[in-house]
């Protein structure tokens, strides 16, 4: 007999059809996040990430508009900034810094490239390949966006917007919320709440730490300079510089 395929046009339409309520907005009620979000809280939204996780991995339908495949694309793009930031401190040091915002990368350039290629050699450790083979293995699907105004438990899983779907390993959910808060200078173990994901999810002690590498890597400060370097120039230099400092609190310490 043949084989029945369902098609739908979105990712949303099967999500919908699967329980997935589709609302206009969510009213987080907290309004200060660095002082007001909670382990407890951020635990309780990894239990709605894996009851999203359950219904939407393992899709074997068609879909007219297809989901991105980004499966192993952040840790590419953060291999590259490294190698980017690298060639530009090499530049800079030859030709002299040209105003305070290169000054600064050369004062600082040095020891973020140390700590990303730190964080990529700890997320190689975890057996990053072995995460790769089972997220595709299992066809794990992640929303992209499980900041809690877009993603909610009200009597059934409510979401906002679907548009950040993807295929990809479901750690990325957990990585995207928990590298977002720190970055925000929210003070939270997490180590712990990727432990508390890995828990959720079943997943082993090689995702934990596949995490908590992931989160330590320096983002904001190599996002500042990949903008520096194509000439996004938003601000001015001493804006740069400015900004430049401010990437290195955002940042904060590395977990590893």
């Amino acid at each position: 007999m043949p084989v029945s395929i369902s098609i739908y046009n979105d990712f949303s339409d099967y999500m919908m059809f699967k329980g997935v309520k589709n609302v206009d907005v969510i009213g987080f009620k907290y309004k200060n996040i660095e002082l007001e979000i909670t382990e407890n809280l951020i635990i309780d939204q990894f239990g709605v990430m894996h009851a999203i996780h359950e219904k939407s991995s393992g899709f074997n339908g068609y879909l007219r508009n297809r989901l991105n495949n980004n499966t192993g694309k952040i840790i590419e793009e953060y291999k590259i900034s490294i190698k980017k930031l690298a060639r530009d401190i090499n530049n800079i040091n030859k030709d002299e810094p040209k105003n305070s915002f290169e000054e600064l990368i050369i004062k600082y350039g040095k020891g973020v490239i140390n700590r990303g290629e730190e964080c990529l050699k700890a997320v190689y450790k975890a057996n990053y390949l072995d995460i790769i083979t089972r997220s595709m293995r299992r066809t794990e699907i992640c929303l992209g966006n499980t900041d809690f105004q877009n993603l909610r438990l009200n009597n059934c899983i409510e979401v906002v917007s679907f548009k950040d779907c993807n295929y990809n390993m479901v750690e990325m959910d957990c990585f995207f919320l928990l590298s977002k808060l720190k970055r925000k200078g929210v003070n939270l173990d997490f180590y712990k709440l990727a432990e508390e994901f890995c828990y959720i999810e079943k997943l082993d002690v090689n995702s934990t730490k596949f995490l908590v590498a992931l989160i330590s890597y320096p983002h904001e400060f190599m996002k500042c300079c990949n903008k520096y370097r194509a000439g996004k120039r938003l601000w001015n230099e001493d804006k740069f510089s400015d900004k430049i400092i401010k990437t290195l609190i955002q940042d904060g310490e590395s977990l590893l």
